[in-house]
């Protein structure tokens, strides 16, 4: 079973300050890892999750059900709250990319998983821990063909992950930017804007629940 989920967070029983989650920091992380990982089996797992802190009774799954769960039960919370962001976000992928490499190796050499997880760590690092993601199937334009929409997926630091549009309407030589979602966003939001379609004069796109989650006019 090829890996499709990833996350990186604080355990239950883990202590931190008021008002903070790892959980925040590494979503970008783990989003863009994910969208830049080639197509691999890990260790036939779908969804693996990588948990910082104590584990107490918490338990750890090795592929159970699909799902597997490993514990780094020593990470110094107090150092890597200490660093400044640019050396969180290194620390945080140079620990995902050697659970998952342990993870990989459990039952034997794994060559094909290490590589795609090497190359997938290397081109986060490469785009500086940022990334933008057109969304082809949410972009439409009007029947008249004068008005434009784009979508994009936005990854980084600063904006978690943040969904925006670029509207060209007629007589504009240059796209409106309008943001989708809340900024900074902490959620993977592709099942909250699943479709989209041109309704009269405005752009639609809905859940996939089928609820209208953003609107905009075109004229």
């Amino acid at each position: 079973m090829k890996l499709n989920l990833l996350t990186l967070h604080e355990s239950d029983l883990a202590t931190l300050p008021d008002g903070v989650y790892i959980r925040r920091l590494t979503h970008p992380i783990t989003e863009m890892f994910m969208a830049l990982l080639p197509a691999v089996e890990i260790n036939g797992s779908s969804k693996i999750a990588v948990v910082l802190g104590p584990q107490g009774e918490a338990e750890a799954f090795d592929n159970v059900l699909g799902v597997t769960a490993v514990f780094v039960e020593d990470f110094d919370f107090a150092h890597f709250l200490a660093q400044d962001r640019a050396a969180q976000n290194q620390q945080l992928l140079e620990l995902l990319r050697q659970c998952l490499m342990d993870i990989a190796h459990r039952k034997g050499p794994n060559l094909q998983a290490v590589q795609a997880i090497n190359a997938a760590a290397d081109a986060v690092v490469q785009r500086q821990f940022q990334l933008t993601l057109p969304i082809k199937k949410l972009g439409k334009s009007s029947r008249d063909r004068k008005s434009r929409v784009e979508v994009f997926r936005r990854l980084d630091s600063e904006v978690g992950e943040a969904w925006y549009c670029e509207v060209t309407r007629a007589g504009q030589s240059t796209p409106q930017r309008l943001w989708m979602s809340d900024v900074p966003g902490f959620i993977d939001r592709r099942d909250s804007f699943k479709t989209a379609e041109i309704s009269g004069n405005s752009y639609i796109v809905k859940s996939r629940l089928g609820w209208v989650v953003f609107e905009t006019p075109l004229a």
